[in-house]
């Protein structure tokens, strides 16, 4: 099994490679004062995608090695269940294995169009990496005595993966819908020192924005949007005491504000597509397990 926060170093990665050394070497081609191109300038777009995942790849199996116990076992397999109550999470790491790939997927494909491919080929690749990621990081936890692969996770990192190329591909559907997680930090309870696998204050949900329906004509409508999204509360506390079992999962629905579309006269990002703010809507909540 691999956990959200493990993967989400790999997002902080990513983003370093992108946006730090590569646009550091394509500075340093600009400025080299010989007026000859700098080495990174006679790449090509396929050498650079290649050198970004070969980097990923090795960075993966390198943490991996130091931290996940890689090489001290295997291989095995590990059946981790899917949303039973008494699994380990309640099903929400597996929602954070689909959102993570998800992410990975559009992370990818966006630095490939940096690169000149275009918006088919980028996501194509961007998909195909995500799917590389995820699904080493699962050979690696074969080879773990911490872990053992999971076919779940990989599973939920394939609809991920798919999701991703999806929404990326039909401009639409994305214009309707948004898949992201939420942290609420003010949720009741103790704290981890990693949000990222805080369960208790993480939720995972479907956005679908009124803004992409051109039949909602009102503006302060198309401001709104309807969310539908899952989660699992107390298995961190039932993990430290097994005998008092607390362990709850939970449905919900609410009406919420579209960030991205009422802030855009200001700012134009695309973060608010892919991260929730807490209490910027009004959710309806039904408890689909646990005591009352």
């Amino acid at each position: 099994m691999i956990v959200l926060r493990d993967c989400f170093l790999f997002v902080a990665l990513i983003s370093h490679i992108s946006t730090g050394v590569l646009a550091q070497a394509d500075t340093r081609t600009i400025t080299q004062t010989d007026g000859k191109p700098g080495w990174f300038s006679d790449w090509s777009k396929e050498d650079k995608a290649l050198a970004l995942n070969l980097g990923v790849g090795a960075a993966v199996l390198g943490w991996g090695f130091a931290n996940w116990d890689y090489g001290s076992g295997g291989p095995r397999f590990q059946d981790e269940g899917w949303f039973d109550r008494e699994t380990k999470e309640g099903g929400a790491d597996k929602l954070g294995h689909l959102y993570t790939a998800y992410l990975f997927s559009h992370l990818f494909a966006g630095q490939y169009e940096r690169w000149d491919f275009d918006k088919d080929q980028a996501i194509r690749w961007g998909a195909l990496s995500s799917l590389g990621v995820t699904g080493l990081i699962e050979v690696g936890d074969a080879f773990s005595d911490r872990y053992g692969f999971s076919y779940q996770d990989m599973l939920f990192n394939t609809l991920g993966v798919a999701a991703g190329y999806l929404l990326w591909s039909v401009p639409e559907l994305s214009r309707k819908i948004d898949l992201r997680v939420e942290y609420n930090p003010f949720t009741s309870g103790g704290y981890q020192s990693d949000i990222t696998t805080d369960y208790e204050r993480l939720s995972y949900l479907m956005a679908i924005k009124a803004e992409g329906f051109d039949f909602i004509e009102n503006p302060y409508l198309k401001s709104l949007e309807l969310h539908i999204g899952f989660r699992a509360r107390n298995y961190d506390a039932y993990s430290e005491r097994p005998d008092v079992d607390m362990r709850k999962q939970y449905l919900y629905v609410g009406i919420g504000l579209n960030l991205s579309k009422l802030l855009r006269p200001y700012v134009d990002t695309p973060v608010f597509n892919y991260f929730q703010m807490p209490y910027t809507y009004v959710p309806f909540t039904y408890q689909i397990s646990g005591p009352p």
